[in-house]
Parts: structure tokens; sequence; C-alpha cells
């Protein structure tokens, strides 16, 4: 045990309606953020602590777990500790610069981070990616291991896994392909040549069930809240131009405010939840596009349907044409680009008219 851990090297009427159903719809996507963020219990006192059902997720600086969770458990910090008494329900995600777990975890571990010891119990699949990994005497593995590093994983010999391991090392980097046909630079190193198919470029794809799902969501908060899907119809129709604009601003300037916070301790925890707003504003505002674009056509079927008729075949022909529109080879990422960042747009300028 204690010459593993020395292997560590270092380490809410109109008014009401749509906010209401619009933070209803957050709420279903996201996770259930406490009114006043706490201090975990179960870790470092300059740890900060959020909670939805069972998952728990922790941010700080050096995070220590030393309290059972009956679910999921999120962790980002510099050094990150789990205890050998702690019992965790569900899967473990961290990511930190040195990482060392001794308890008991049920479900899978993930560790994004420059050094990890694992000397535990892992009733699923342990993943790490990072530049050095170590199986501690006490590790016992049940699932299979991947790992992406620097160098061979460490494995002392009372380790025990009971799955395959496998691995991706960058040692086998260093050696340069063999040069292109007409003379130029060599190819890319090892990463390029066998993860591409692993790790692609992100795309704009919009698959059909995907598709159908946004729509959805946007057919529900439209419904139940007609006031404030004409209010987004209404700012969008009259500055199309800037709604893309303030979009585009938040698009570019959230991860900005994320790196910004993170300099500093006391800006960690702010950057961690500005990480996860970003996500979450890219599915609204396709939600909220959806709604606009929506509205529009709805005001153009006439008087001879109901208003609920109107709205959903509405939605229906804009969940059509973005993806139709998201699904075109060469145009399909700037119909996501101009999608997501119009409807965040028009979100902003819709409250303005309150």
């Amino acid at each position: 045990m204690t010459r593993a851990l020395v292997d560590l090297k270092e380490e809410g009427s109109m008014r009401t309606g749509f906010p209401a159903a619009f933070m209803a719809l957050t709420g279903l996507l996201l996770f259930a953020v406490p009114a006043d963020a706490a201090i975990a219990k179960g870790a470092t006192p300059a740890s900060v602590e959020w909670g939805s059902g069972d998952t728990v997720y922790l941010a700080g600086r050096d995070v220590t777990v030393d309290s059972n969770v009956a679910g999921a458990l999120t962790i980002t910090g510099e050094t990150v500790a789990i205890t050998r008494d702690v019992k965790v329900g569900g899967d473990v995600w961290i990511a930190g610069r040195r990482v060392a777990t001794e308890g008991d975890i049920k479900g899978d571990l993930s560790i994004r981070a420059q050094d990890a010891l694992i000397n535990g119990h892992v009733k699923g699949d342990v993943t790490f990616y990072g530049v050095h990994v170590v199986f501690g005497p006490d590790a016992w593995v049940e699932g299979n291991v991947n790992y992406f590093s620097a160098g061979p994983a460490e494995v002392d010999t009372g380790a025990r896994i009971k799955g395959a391991m496998r691995s991706k090392v960058w040692d086998e980097a260093t050696k340069p392909r063999e040069p292109h046909y007409d003379g130029s630079e060599p190819y890319r190193p090892y990463t390029e040549r066998n993860w591409s198919d692993r790790w692609p470029a992100p795309g704009y794809r919009l698959s059909w069930p995907g598709a159908i799902f946004f729509g959805l969501l946007a057919g529900i908060v439209a419904l139940a809240a007609p006031a404030g899907a004409a209010r987004l119809s209404e700012a969008a129709g009259a500055q199309p131009a800037f709604a893309f604009l303030v979009g585009l601003v938040w698009l570019i300037g959230t991860p900005i405010l994320a790196v910004i916070s993170a300099v500093t301790i006391i800006g960690l925890p702010l950057a961690f939840i500005v990480i996860l707003l970003w996500p979450l504003g890219m599915v609204i505002g396709l939600v909220i596009a959806i709604m606009a674009i929506g509205e529009l056509v709805a005001g153009r079927i006439g008087t001879t349907y109901d208003r609920t008729a109107r709205v959903i075949g509405g939605i229906v022909a804009a969940t059509l044409l973005l993806w139709i529109g998201i699904s075109l080879p060469a145009l399909g990422g700037f119909v996501w680009l101009a999608a997501v960042t119009f409807g965040v747009g028009a979100l902003v300028l819709s409250v303005r008219l309150d």
C-alpha cells in the first residue's frame, strides 16, 4: 500500500408561465441544484457539493471523500482522494491532477488525470486517460481496464483484475509513419492514426430519434406556455440579427468565463457550474429555435384549426426543417450553429420583452 502511494509522483399568467415551464425543462435536462450550495459533508471543507437524488457533484482544489455516496459521484479538483471505507453505489467520474481511490465502487470508474492510484474495489470497468496509472496491492477490478497513458500501467503483484486489460501507450507514438508518396512530411503520429475512429471530430449530425426528442420538448413547453412561445416568435421576428449576435456572444463567452473563473480557488465552483451550463445551453438553444420557428409557422396556418393543432403542426414543421438542415453534408454545421445561437438569443430577447 505504501509503495503504491509513493509511486504517485505528484501529484414563473403571461409573465410566469413561460419562465416556469422553461425552468422545468432545465431541471429535466440537467439536475436540481440546491438553493444554497452546501459544503460537502464527505469532502474537505474547501470543497463544494451539488446533489440530485442520490448523485453527488464535488468541486474543489483538494477533495477528499470520506463518507458513503448512494448513487453516482462526479469530482473535479487538483488532488482527489476516495478513502478506504467509502462505498459509492454508482459510477465515479474524476478529473484532476493527482487521484487516489481506495474505496468500494459499485459502478464504473473513469479517471482523467496526470497520475492515478487505484487501490480499492471496482465492480465495473476502469477507464484512465493521463500520464501514469498504478494498481496497488489492494486493487480489485471485476470489469475490464482500458487506459491511454504515457507508459505501461504499474500493476502490483497483489492487484486482481478479472477482466481484460487494454492499453494505448504514447511511447508507440514516437515511431513516425512512412512519408507521403509525394515526399512531404510524415503522417501525424500514433494518436491520430490509431484513435481517429474512437475520437472523431465533433459533428453536427442530428439523428431522427434525436430530432423527435427535441421536437417533443419544444411541443411540451410551447403548449404549456403559449404566451412565452408567442414572445419568442415576436422577439425573433423583430430582431433576428441581434438575437443571433446575443447567442453567439453566449456561445463564445461562456467557455472563456469558465477558464477565467478557474484561475482562482474561489472561482473554481463557478467555473464548474459554467462548464455544466454550456452544453445545457446547446440543448435549450435548439429547443427554443424549434419553438420560435414553430410559432412562426403556426401563425401562417390560419384559423381553420384550433390553437393546439396549429402549435403541433408548427413544431413538426420546424423540427423537420432543422433536421434536414443539420443533416446537410456541407452546411449542417452552420445550420446547427445558427439554430443554437438564434435560440439562445431569442430566449434572452423574449425575457427583455417582459
